[in-house]
């Protein structure tokens, strides 16, 4: 199934989508995609965490990931 770029913006300008980068949508402004980079912890940032023994799971989800489990 294909992505629809029209359906989502920027996620950090509000710009039309262009493209998935860092597993973010973002839009082809460098500032956007270096945005991108240092939120996902730059190449390989999930497993960087996973050897310093956090979670993979980003920190604004980890509390939705906590209550969860207690349900």
């Amino acid at each position: 199934m294909a992505i629809n770029f029209d359906d989502y913006t920027c996620e950090f300008c509000g710009k039309p989508c262009k493209n998935i980068v860092y597993a973010a949508f973002v839009c082809d402004n460098p500032e956007c995609i270096e945005n991108a980079r240092i939120a996902r912890g730059g190449p390989g940032g999930h497993m960087k965490r996973k050897a310093e023994g956090r979670p993979i799971i980003p920190e604004d989800l980890e509390s939705a990931v906590e209550e969860n489990k207690k349900v």
